[in-house]
């Protein structure tokens, strides 16, 4: 009976020992996870935190030019271990790439600044757009060539798009021999934006103005990113119509990492009117991809969701390779091995181009 009952306290200790192993262990075995999500504003509007699609089709195959597209990557997250993001700044990744100190990776931590800044911002009536304290504007006529003109001197631009803007100016100088092409609208802080709303309602009413003119916050003019043509005939200033010579504008802005930034066979998607003189700046190889497929901003920005770091999109083009991935998280992983390019898409992530 004796050793019995001390049977039972020996066991009953064991077990006190297992359990007090456990309880000391837990808090360790949980504490290796991601911060919190940052909820301090941020992007407007509520997509799902993996930026997945359910029924996303993608593009494949070679371009007539020899730029070929690479396959469809997976819609997993970037990491299971990653604490996704809510309407907000993306928050810190956990754990990624597979190895998170691998040699051949850097760390890049986006901040709050950084969900207004870069070349693939979607501003449109449902995303608003707020403009940096200290936005990265140039003048215009500071920088331009002889080959096209502005309508003001202190016109302002987004210094990423200044020199693409150029070289497409003189491309379309020597080949046509026009140089009346003439920027009459870029960069519009939010009182200009007003104004320009104000405009079209009184030319159109109330009810139209806002496809012609977005009211502000809501015009990619205010990224500093688009730029409106006019051109100079008969000794006035006249509109751009994409029409003759000017349908080269067209075909080859992509070239220069322009896009049509509202077609007229995508007013469903953009809610925007046609318009053929307004071009957005998305850089390369960007403005080829939606060329090539026929993707407008809204169409593009979510194709791009279905692909991660670990299954990027990938493309050839003008003699570089890139891969591209849309993630959720501020701190991106880039290889060491290449240039890279990190913009907001002003709705739920960063889009991350390598160029190798």
């Amino acid at each position: 009976m004796l050793r019995r009952i001390k049977f039972k306290k020996i066991l009953l200790f064991l077990a006190m020992l297992i359990l007090a192993a456990a309880v000391f262990t837990l808090p360790h075995v949980f504490s290796d996870t991601a911060s919190a999500p940052y909820v301090d504003g941020g992007f407007a509007g509520g997509a799902s935190a993996d930026g997945a699609s359910a029924d996303g089709a993608s593009a494949d195959g070679n371009s007539a030019d020899g730029n070929s597209v690479g396959e469809p990557g997976a819609t997993a997250a970037l990491t299971e271990t990653g604490t996704p993001a809510v309407p907000g700044l993306p928050v810190d990744s956990g754990a990624f790439p597979d190895e998170p100190y691998d040699s051949g990776f850097i760390t890049v931590t986006m901040d709050i600044a950084d969900i207004s800044r870069g070349a693939l911002l979607l501003v449109n009536h449902d995303h608003i757009f707020l403009i940096p304290d200290e936005p990265d504007l140039i003048t215009i006529d500071e920088m331009k060539t002889s080959s096209y003109r502005v309508t003001s001197d202190n016109m302002l631009l987004s210094a990423a798009a200044i020199d693409p803007l150029n070289a497409m100016m003189d491309a379309f100088c020597a080949e046509t021999g026009v140089d009346t092409m003439t920027v009459i609208s870029a960069f519009r802080d939010y009182e200009k934006q007003q104004e320009t709303l104000n405009d079209y309602i009184a030319l159109v009413g109330r009810a139209e103005a806002p496809k012609w003119a977005s009211p502000p916050g809501h015009s990619e003019h205010q990224a500093g990113l688009a730029v409106d043509f006019g051109v100079f005939s008969g000794g006035a200033l006249r509109t751009f119509l994409g029409t003759g010579v000017g349908a080269w504008f067209q075909e080859n802005s992509y070239k220069y990492g322009f896009i049509l930034r509202f077609p007229e066979d995508k007013t469903d998607i953009t809610k925007t009117t046609h318009e053929p003189w307004h071009f957005r700046y998305v850089g390369e190889p960007h403005a080829f991809l939606m060329y090539e497929y026929n993707w407008c901003l809204e169409e593009y920005i979510d194709m791009l969701k279905e692909y991660t770091f670990s299954e990027p999109y990938i493309v050839s083009y003008n003699g570089f390779d890139y891969k591209i991935y849309f993630t959720v998280y501020n701190d991106v992983p880039i290889p060491f091995d290449c240039d890279f390019d990190i913009s907001s898409n002003n709705v739920d992530g960063f889009i991350v181009t390598l160029k190798f």
